[in-house]
């Protein structure tokens, strides 16, 4: 037998011999989110509590691509604040520079901005260009903190009324069980339209001046994530427009 043959068919049998090599198994982080029902934007609420939503879908994308495994971790939102601050997850989903500031640590790095909204104060057409005075009765989703309007309900001029969703919130409004009710224009116009009743509900900029807010993604433990994730929405911009055209964003 030749010995160019023989080194061949040895080469051969080590090879399959040996064991292919394990693929890397994709690494998990655990994403922090509110058990807020803030449907289309994100949702996580009873019975199942399972995280869905334009947030979902856009944070499932990106971990896709770059072979991540998220774990959404549904805690309410104070109590979401703390743990994230402890290291109980590695990540959360919506924060902002803006809040919270004065108590947050030092070292969170946020991503560029995954939404931009505009937080609105929704009234019936017929009170819309009424005297500020006469709207006191303001409707919140539940879990939201309504510091815009801190002053006026430690000096009483208004009360505040929580619904546990934006379906809820918009019925309380119509009903005219709330003079106003609080929801960034993109969710309570996709719940009017879900309801067949567009324009029924309009923005009231005497009492919260309309301008754009973002939500970010947030880490403290993980800044090459973050930067990661900034890479994807410029690498992926036409995909996330997709996404938000598909909830109409």
């Amino acid at each position: 037998m030749p010995v160019a043959f023989l080194r061949l068919l040895l080469a051969a049998l080590f090879a399959a011999s040996v064991p292919p090599l394990a693929a890397e198994p994709e690494r998990e982080y655990r994403v922090g989110v509110e058990d807020v029902d803030y449907y289309p934007i994100y949702s996580a609420a009873p019975p199942d509590w399972r995280y869905r939503g334009y947030a979902r879908e856009l944070l499932d994308l990106f971990a896709a691509q770059e072979e991540l495994r998220l774990t959404y971790v549904v805690l309410p939102v104070r109590r979401l604040a703390q743990v994230y601050w402890n290291g109980g997850v590695d990540l959360v989903f919506p924060d902002n520079p803006r809040w919270a500031a004065a108590s947050k640590p030092a070292g969170i790095l946020y991503s560029k901005p995954l939404l931009r909204f505009q937080d609105a104060m929704l009234v019936l057409p017929e009170r819309l260009g009424q005297p500020r005075e006469s709207f006191r009765r303001l409707g919140f989703i539940r879990g939201f903190t309504p510091w815009k309007f801190q002053d006026d309900i430690a000096a009483g001029r208004v009360s505040i009324h929580e619904a546990p969703n934006p379906e809820g919130l918009i019925h309380m409004a119509l009903a005219g069980r709330v003079d106003a009710a609080n929801m960034a224009r993109q969710v309570a116009f996709y719940h009017l339209r879900q309801q067949g009743r567009p324009g029924a509900l309009v923005e009231e900029p005497n009492l919260l001046s309309i301008g754009d807010s973002y939500y970010h993604l947030s880490s403290i433990r993980h800044p090459e994530l973050v930067r990661r994730l900034d890479a994807f929405l410029v690498r992926e911009a036409k995909a996330v427009q997709a996404l938000q055209d598909k909830y109409g964003f």
